[in-house]
């Protein structure tokens, strides 16, 4: 009985398809004329759309010791308000920033994209945001290196005093053994006190000198904080990237999905029609 009921089936599917052939042939001109509009509609916004040129920079952003020198989200954030980026109801004229990303797995990295209408003013809008950038690195790296330095120099006196204080001790230890010389056989009690005495100078001169020993140590470990060796400022990774084309309008995209909308449109349009003509 399927077997009986395939012919049919195939026979009507067959005289359908015709159908819809027929309808195409007899609507064929509409078809032509909206997708030949709908092309030509492309085609003239092809023509009279500017060309929009990309600049691409890569930045490593400024680190202390390894240790970014800010959040980079935060200063992704600062600078995607002070050039517009993305802020809905905001219309800007070219050159923009296009876009500020963060690669994955990277905490000191940060890609900027401009736009213009040709690379020059593109790659002089992306010039600009890496100096922005810059200026809010250093300003970063200013602040703390005026603390280290402030801190150097608090070292620095604390060191400069105790040594004072020790030469003061090494000197009343010096005058305390004299005295116990000249003493020692005729009063022994007093050679005693002078004895007891030049060991508490002893321990106290001990003690400063551990204390001039670590001031040093801070001392160094401050310096080498503010040295090129442990900061690294803001700098471009390579050079700054434009191309030789535009990256806006896509042509060959806009012209393809123009036909591919105005033909489909189009063969809706005819049966449409065609559905309201058997009404």
């Amino acid at each position: 009985m399927h077997n009986n009921n395939a012919p049919t089936t195939m026979q009507e599917d067959t005289i359908d398809l015709r159908e819809l052939f027929t309808v195409l042939k007899r609507r064929k001109k509409l078809i032509w004329l909206i997708t030949g509009l709908f092309t030509l509609l492309a085609l003239v916004y092809l023509f009279m759309a500017k060309p929009v040129y990309q600049a691409k920079s890569i930045i490593e952003l400024a680190e202390i010791d390894k240790t970014p020198v800010q959040n980079t989200n935060d200063l992704k954030q600062k600078i995607e308000f002070i050039y517009h980026v993305n802020q809905k109801g905001k219309k800007t004229e070219l050159p923009i920033v296009k876009s500020i990303s963060l690669p994955k797995k990277s905490k000191n990295l940060i890609v900027i994209i401009t736009y213009g209408y040709d690379n020059h003013s593109s790659k002089k809008k992306l010039e600009e945001v890496i100096s922005q950038v810059t200026a809010i690195q250093n300003k970063e790296l200013d602040i703390y290196i005026q603390t280290q330095k402030k801190r150097l120099l608090l070292i620095k006196d604390d060191i400069e005093r105790n040594q004072n204080l020790t030469k003061q001790i090494e000197h009343d230890v010096t005058n305390y053994k004299e005295k116990l010389l000249e003493i020692s056989k005729e009063d022994a009690a007093l050679a005693g006190i002078y004895s007891i005495e030049i060991g508490k100078k002893q321990t106290e001169l001990n003690n400063i000198t551990n204390k001039i020993y670590s001031l040093k140590n801070k001392k160094n470990d401050i310096e080498l904080s503010i040295s090129p060796l442990k900061i690294h400022k803001t700098a471009i990774v390579g050079e700054i990237e434009t191309l030789d084309k535009a990256v806006k309008p896509k042509k060959a995209l806009i012209f393809i999905v123009a036909f591919i909308t105005g033909l489909m449109l189009s063969v809706f349009l005819a049966f449409f029609l065609e559905f309201l003509k058997e009404k």
